[in-house]
């Protein structure tokens, strides 16, 4: 019986610190002063939308995103940013902030991702962070 509470609370935590799609009606524009790069619609380009997730974990840090090794935004929660990448092969990754206070604990390392980016298409891309603290990018079209 006791092994069995042990297992539902530990369950119950980690559903709590999960991460989740915002609807759309909750999403906000990443303000121009967090966005560096990648503005500017070149021929050829990928237009990529990034959306973060909204949940408690680690709601009260931003999530940087690095695109080819560059950082390209900041990113809090429900906030949605787009770029203009040229097309082909890149590497992304994105990784929470390390500031001060909570944002500065035990952070994993960033993870970066190769993606194949076709000219002319959009691709729709969530940040969502696991319980281990990963922040990962997920292609959701």
């Amino acid at each position: 019986m006791i092994k069995f509470l042990i297992m539902s609370l530990v369950s119950i935590t980690l559903i709590g610190c999960t991460t989740s799609q915002p609807a759309s009606n909750e999403i906000k524009d990443v303000p121009a002063e967090r966005i560096f790069m990648y503005q500017q619609n070149v021929k050829n380009s990928t237009n990529l939308i990034f959306i973060r997730d909204k949940g408690a974990l680690g709601s009260s840090c931003y999530v940087n995103l690095y695109i080819n090794g560059n950082e390209v935004a900041k990113f809090d929660i429900k906030e949605r940013a787009s770029f203009y990448v040229p097309s082909g092969e890149v590497k992304m990754g994105a990784s929470i902030l390390a500031t001060t206070g909570l944002c500065s604990y035990n952070i994993p390392p960033r993870r970066d991702r190769n993606f194949t980016l076709i000219p002319n298409q959009t691709m729709i891309m969530r940040l969502t962070t696991e319980p281990t603290g990963t922040t990962e990018i997920i292609q959701t079209n």
